[in-house]
């Protein structure tokens, strides 16, 4: 049956991604833009201040990872990420200044760390969707969700979804159901009408399942990150891409 709405994961669904290897040094370059001379004044040089960028980031996905295993999960408050993984052993005196530019800084991160490219068949797919008014929404995990907004706008594409949900913004990451409940809601289609897809098992499949999604779909990206667990779940169709997922919504109408 054909479904009334659809929900796409950003990364790995929308667009391809690659990891950008000197993330942290151009992160750095940025924080001490921020901070001018306080960083020195600390004692907190160059060479510690990259530590500490990399091990934020590097930290807060090992949390992600774990985070796939509880059914409700809660995601870090840009002031959270900030503090308590990125400056947890800096002076409080820098504390203030790190909470008031949390949101650049997770931005930056989050910007940073991978380059994206639109996945084949993205715009043809969400054509066949407005021409026949099936509302699209974004669900996604995110650091940052502007981030993913803006390229959505660069692209050209941001007018083609309803809604967007970003995990740093409501609060709660997926694999908890709440969040493709509210991609539901807020492109106005009962969730059990909506197909989910996204590009991992834990992560979006699970998600789907737990929500009661019409169908999970798993879209597999090339350069997806590896997990460290399996988990129990399957999905109700599998793609290779956008493209492919247009062909089989086609088939739906006959």
């Amino acid at each position: 049956m054909r479904p009334n709405g659809l929900l796409l994961d950003f990364g790995g669904v929308i667009v391809e991604s690659t990891y950008n290897d000197d993330w942290h040094l151009k992160v750095a370059d940025e924080l001490e833009k921020i901070f001018g001379d306080e960083l020195a004044a600390c004692g907190i040089d160059r060479q510690r201040l990259e530590i500490d960028v990399f091990a934020s980031e590097t930290s807060v996905k090992l949390l992600r990872n774990a985070q796939a295993r509880p059914l409700y999960s809660r995601d870090l408050s840009h002031t959270e990420y900030v503090l308590d993984y990125l400056g947890a052993d800096w002076p409080a005196s820098l504390h203030p200044k790190l909470a008031q530019h949390a949101d650049r800084i997770c931005y930056l991160i989050a910007s940073l760390t991978e380059n994206r490219v639109m996945r084949p068949g993205t715009v043809e797919l969400l054509e066949w969707c407005k021409e026949r008014t099936i509302p699209v929404g974004i669900v996604s995990n995110a650091l940052s969700g502007q981030v993913h907004r803006d390229w959505l706008k660069d692209a050209g594409i941001l007018s083609y979804f309803t809604a967007e949900v970003y995990s740093d913004e409501v609060g709660v990451r997926k694999p908890d159901p709440r969040l493709v409940w509210i991609g539901a809601e807020r492109i106005g289609v009962p969730v059990e009408e909506c197909w989910y897809v996204g590009d991992h098992l834990d992560r979006d499949v699970l998600c789907g399942n737990r929500a009661g999604a019409g169908a999970s779909v798993l879209m597999p990206a090339p350069n997806a990150a590896k997990r460290p667990f399996k988990v129990f779940a399957t999905p109700d169709v599998t793609v290779a891409d956008p493209a492919g997922l247009l062909e089989v919504l086609k088939e739906t109408e006959n």
